[in-house]
């Protein structure tokens, strides 16, 4: 049995500062819709209306249509609380991970309580149906350069985790996910992960897929 998968990778660096949550959301739903929209017929068949009409292109026929998607970048998403409250937390985080596990991961789950993008999933407003592995590092954004130092300037940035990667499978296990804390060249940490996914579709399964459209598109044409 021939065994494949179709994976899609998409990077992105999406609307900036804490407010444009919005702005955001609209970002991911413009990038899937014109990806859709320009994918070639040899990799995605275009969607067609009741009526053989082309389908309105927003992204969902192209996500549906693959194995395994990863969405990552510098997504953007903040943290909606003070800064002041978020740095308290880290600082305590950093003292009790290794002696009091149990205190820093709750304190990390008071931060993502309020991380953006975690509201955005859990709300349906976009990036639906995407996952997440689970994030043990600190926040990635935003540094002084070549230091380990959140942001001193005038603009006192709130610390979060802007970079992310997101994934879209039903076959998916997450064997790694976690920044490089050490690479100070960057007002940013870069985060990486490890996935182990799983086959798609078998040739078999595919051809039962070929061979029902053609049973569908038979049965429209003697209507």
């Amino acid at each position: 049995v021939t065994k494949c998968s179709r994976m899609l990778f998409i990077t992105a660096h999406l609307a900036a500062h804490v407010k444009n949550v919005d702005a955001r959301n609209d970002d991911f739903k413009r990038i899937v819709s014109e990806l859709e929209a320009q994918a070639p017929m040899r990799f995605l068949r275009p969607r067609k209306n009741r009526d053989g009409t082309p389908a309105t292109c927003d992204g969902s026929h192209l996500l549906n249509s693959v194995d395994h998607v990863f969405f990552s970048g510098d997504l953007n998403y903040r943290v909606n609380l003070p800064r002041e409250y978020v740095e308290h937390c880290i600082n305590e985080i950093k003292t009790c991970t290794s002696k009091e596990p149990s205190a820093a991961g709750n304190l990390m789950k008071k931060l993502l309580r309020q991380d953006q993008l975690l509201q955005t999933i859990a709300s349906g407003k976009a990036f639906h149906g995407f996952d997440e592995g689970k994030i043990t590092f600190l926040p990635t954004f935003k540094f002084d350069k070549g230091t380990a130092f959140y942001d001193t300037s005038h603009k006192q940035r709130v610390p979060a985790w802007t970079d992310r990667i997101l994934f879209k499978s039903n076959k998916l296990q997450v064997l790694d996910y976690n920044s490089v804390s050490g690479a100070v060249h960057s007002d940013h940490r870069p985060v990486y992960g490890t996935f182990k996914v799983g086959w798609g579709l078998t040739e078999q399964t595919m051809k039962k897929e070929r061979s029902t459209k053609r049973k569908k598109s038979r049965s429209s044409r003697t209507r």
